[in-house]
């Protein structure tokens, strides 16, 4: 085995190291520097790489890394883990989702050296961490104002990304390529299969959420042969193409009553909209039987706003109802 290297700097076998990787510099002009550990295995392996806060105030995922740096043991491992506890780290000081100049980094990928702020950073990780690997998996929540349920999100078309998504053991995935510069499309078209987890909310510890998010990444090690932990299985795995938000009518003041995990019939209500006196504008209603995944945390809404995140189960329901009975699904 030999070392393994990585922005110009090396990891001998068998080891655990911390490192900071140049990605940009602030305004004083004085350097920006993201934390990376590197454990390098003792036998050979695939080379995965796990980021974190993208989105600097989705900080679930920098717990959960934390924890797997903790509990991986590098004389056991096949292979090798690059772990990003915080890839925007510009932003994660200022806990906001965008980088200064308004751009979000989850567009910008693989990036240009030339380019933006937001597109040199984006080049920078890219090329220093994601093209020496062979499979990444990225974390998230959902945007401020709103929490999602734990699911992964993957190109179920692809053989390899179905594996990866399938192994992480989520009980919802969610069939979506991706936008165009976001770094699971970008990673996975340059040839390293990438899947999103993603569950809860901005700027919180999430310890449920977090300890299922650390049990997927763990799965999915344990399926590509780099480590020998005991696999956790869902009580059932449903794959969602067809989903929307549904949207306030009016603006006004929410008092929302469902939450992600929920299994809601066609009609019920989902929201009650009200004026600041309390009387009542409307009912959001559902407009299909269905799960819900995602709802926002923010009463205040606008005509428009997003509300509730359903997904439609067709002729899956009765059964998907029986098995939640037993075994609700993770949410806090």
């Amino acid at each position: 085995m030999k070392a393994f290297e990585i922005a110009g700097m090396h990891v001998r076998p068998g080891s655990r190291k911390d490192l900071k990787i140049r990605i940009s510099e602030f305004y004083t002009a004085t350097p920006v520097f993201i934390p990376v550990t590197v454990i390098h295995g003792s036998r050979p392996g695939p080379v995965v790489y796990v980021t974190a806060a993208v989105h600097g105030n989705e900080i679930n995922g920098v717990d959960m890394i934390r924890q797997l740096r903790a509990c991986v043991d590098p004389s056991r491992l096949q292979g090798t883990l690059i772990l990003v506890l915080i890839a925007n780290s510009i932003s994660f000081t200022s806990m906001t989702r965008d980088l200064p100049d308004g751009r979000d980094l989850n567009r910008y990928f693989p990036g240009k050296d030339r380019g933006s702020m937001a597109s040199q950073i984006a080049e920078a990780i890219f090329t220093k961490i994601v093209k020496i690997s062979d499979f990444g998996i990225d974390l998230h929540t959902a945007t401020t104002g709103r929490t999602n349920l734990p699911h992964v999100r993957s190109d179920m078309k692809s053989p390899v990304l179905r594996r990866l998504a399938v192994a992480f053991g989520c009980e919802v995935i969610f069939d979506m390529p991706g936008e165009e510069g976001m770094l699971r499309r970008a990673a996975s078209t340059a040839g390293v299969p990438t899947i999103v987890y993603e569950a809860g909310e901005p700027l919180k510890f999430q310890k449920k959420l977090i300890r299922r998010g650390l049990e997927g990444i763990r799965n999915v090690l344990g399926d590509l042969k780099m480590m020998d932990f005991e696999r956790t299985s869902p009580a059932f795995q449903i794959v969602i193409s067809d989903h929307k938000w549904l949207r306030a009518g009016k603006g006004g003041i929410l008092n929302v009553q469902v939450q992600p995990g929920d299994i809601i019939e066609k009609g019920a209500t989902v929201a009650v909209n009200t004026t600041p006196f309390g009387t009542e504008l409307g009912r959001i209603k559902a407009p299909h039987s269905g799960l819900v995944v995602g709802v926002t945390t923010v009463p205040m809404v606008l005509p428009g706003s997003a509300v509730c995140h359903l997904v439609s189960l067709g002729s899956r329901l009765p059964v998907l109802r029986q098995l939640l009975e037993r075994r609700p699904l993770v949410f806090e």
